[in-house]
């Protein structure tokens, strides 16, 4: 190696240790109560201002520490946590390198103060930076304080990926709930600039925690259950499966109350569902395990988000064991009000259907009608197709007659009042006329399964997804319509919507960002949150439980809640089009810039060469 090797300075050490501690405000809530937990608290309250970027405080009436400790528990590398290196191997802690807080002091404000029973006064470090500033006595109550100030104010490439105060707020939530779940005895408070965000008093046996933290529409579905196999205790709480996701997001799993991912656990979960559960949807379940000590490895991950089981497929089998058998004798396994689940399970464990076991779709019936009833246009001749050069005399002669009954048809048909698209805010708004455009330019022949727009262009047939491509002309007007005032739809009677406290917090933290596409929300309790007015475009499902999805995502931007209305705004597959607005909907694609995002990232159009079609058809030239 080429150079000098030399011992890095003990900031830099510093902040590299807190690199892999600190991510975000979150993180510190979340060391600051494992802390407390080892403390034995049974109270702890959180507060933060400015989703913690300002400040961070945690309180706890745990055991305290004396003088000296508190003094050495801001140094690195100290912990009162572990005697032995074997002691790795069988941890009873949440914590135990000692590098939480001297990690988040380098990189903050900070003060600790605390004090056990036996002290008369308590004792209180000022750090700034890694750099000790004070150790005072002070009057304090028994446990500790961590007031965390100005996170990351030394080191701005850190600070400038912090996302915005909704964001962090809503992570220091998440973290907050997440300890409450797994500590079921301890009362936990959380504040959010001066309001209280989260009140959870002590509950007996963690049922009652869980209805709490998942809102009523979870509360009333839930089922507790537990059980032991190989030595892995396993207690869990399983929603009904009408209830499941699209995202994995609802299954919490613990592991010696750590919150921890784990593949195997999940999966071995959704086996536990088996068929109740669609291909690809996840359901909302609570997974508390403990195994027996030295059977995992919590020491895998920094912020021990992962472990490493010793027996990874037994631990799965016992989870699987134990939610199987929780939903086979779940009250609502036969529970009538659950039909689309029912019909779900039923569908799932249903032969599949070959393409030549159904009757032929209406719309193909159809087609074939029209086929035997223009057998005068000489392209269908008694249940067989003929050259259409014998038919009509010339290589495409029998086009223009096809075409003229296409029209005839369309005549007879009442003509649709066209979608408004980007040229009726734009080209039309100004006096002018749009250019005529690819998509102007084709000619419409029908749709094909009610999903396609069938066409032909220039020497090729242009097929065109009809959702995607209307999605496409609603996300570019919700786009250029920018903050001007919205079309929206105002509730007689504000609808409630009942969601976990976490996702109410990020509702009102976005508040702003929903009003921007019509939504009006505002907290109605701690697991409430009251919709007072929906955007007014929704064509399809219920306004208020698209707001629910769009809470729970993992981020509320601005752009995919747009895309997300344009979805549930626009033509879907299936929906049957006049010509006249199939012939919109190509017009108003040519007014979209080509460079809007595609909220499926799906392809609109499909184009097949005439050449390639007589290729296929082995066909050398079209007039053979």
């Amino acid at each position: 190696m080429d150079g000098v090797i030399a011992r890095l300075p003990e900031a830099v050490i510093d902040q590299i240790a807190a690199g892999e501690v600190v991510e975000r405000p979150a993180s510190v809530v979340k060391e600051l109560i494992d802390n407390a937990l080892d403390a034995a608290a049974r109270t702890i309250v959180v507060e933060a201002q400015a989703g913690g970027r300002v400040l961070v405080r945690v309180v706890d009436d745990g055991s305290g520490m004396s003088p000296a400790d508190a003094v050495l528990a801001l140094e690195r590398h100290a912990t009162s946590k572990l005697r032995a290196v074997d002691e790795l191997w069988g941890l009873a802690t949440m914590g135990f390198r000692g590098e939480a807080l001297p990690a988040i002091a380098s990189v903050s404000r900070l003060a600790l103060t605390t004090r056990r029973a036996c002290d008369l006064v308590a004792t209180r470090v000022t750090m700034e930076g890694a750099r000790r500033v004070a150790v005072e006595e002070v009057g304090a109550p028994v446990g500790t304080t961590v007031e965390v100030a100005d996170l990351f104010w030394n080191v701005p490439a850190r600070l400038k990926f912090l996302r915005g105060e909704a964001t962090e707020a809503s992570h220091v939530t998440d973290v907050v709930a997440r300890a409450a779940m797994a500590h079921p005895a301890l009362h936990l408070r959380l504040r959010h600039n001066g309001k209280t965000a989260l009140e959870l008093p002590p509950d007996r046996d963690g049922l009652g925690r869980v209805r709490a933290l998942l809102g009523g529409r979870v509360a009333a579905r839930v089922i507790a259950a537990s059980g032991e196999e190989h030595g892995v205790r396993v207690a869990c709480f399983l929603a009904a499966p009408e209830l499941a996701q699209t995202t994995a997001r609802g299954v919490q799993i613990y592991v010696g109350r750590r919150p921890v991912r784990d593949r195997g656990v999940l999966h071995a979960v959704a086996m536990g569902y088996g068929e109740l559960i669609a291909r690809g949807r996840y359901p909302v379940a609570v997974v508390l395990i403990d195994v027996p000590g030295g059977q995992v490895d919590v020491n895998v991950h920094p912020q021990k988000l992962e472990v490493r089981f010793a027996h990874a497929a037994e631990v799965a089998q016992a989870v699987r064991h134990v939610v199987q058998s929780a939903v086979a004798r779940a009250p609502w396994r036969g529970d009538v009000s659950a039909g689309p689940v029912m019909m779900t399970a039923i569908a799932s464990v249903a032969p599949p259907a070959l393409p030549f076991d159904a009757g032929a779709t209406p719309l193909a019936q159809r087609y074939a009608r029209d086929l035997r009833s223009q057998a005068r246009f000489g392209w269908y001749d008694g249940g067989r197709f003929a050259s259409a050069s014998r038919a009509a005399g010339g290589r495409r002669d029998w086009i223009e007659p096809l075409r003229e009954h296409v029209r005839a048809g369309r005549a007879a048909e009442p003509e649709a009042v066209p979608w408004p698209g980007p040229e009726d805010h734009a080209g039309l708004a100004e006096g002018s006329a749009p250019a005529r455009g690819f998509f102007a330019s084709l000619a419409y022949l029908g749709q094909l399964d009610l999903t396609y727009l069938v066409c032909e262009g220039d020497g090729e047939l242009v097929l065109i997804d009809q959702h995607v491509a209307h999605e496409r002309v609603e996300l570019a007007r919700l786009t250029a319509q920018g903050d001007r005032e919205v079309a929206t739809q105002r509730m007689l009677f504000p609808a409630t919507l009942e969601l976990p406290p976490a996702l109410v917090e990020t509702a009102a933290q976005m508040a702003g960002v929903l009003a921007r596409v019509g939504y009006e929300v505002e907290p109605f309790g701690a697991g409430t949150l009251a919709v007072k007015a929906v955007p007014a475009g929704i064509r399809h499902g219920d306004p208020t439980e698209l707001l629910r999805g769009l809470v729970a995502a993992p981020s509320l931007r601005l752009e995919r809640v747009r895309a997300e209305i344009a979805c549930h705004s626009v033509v879907r597959a299936g929906d049957r089009l006049a010509p006249g607005e199939a012939e919109a909907l190509l017009r108003a694609l040519d007014a979209v810039d080509p460079a809007t995002p595609n909220p499926h990232d799906r392809p609109v159009v499909l184009r097949l060469p005439l050449a390639e079609i007589a290729r296929r058809f082995g066909r050398r030239a079209m007039a053979e």
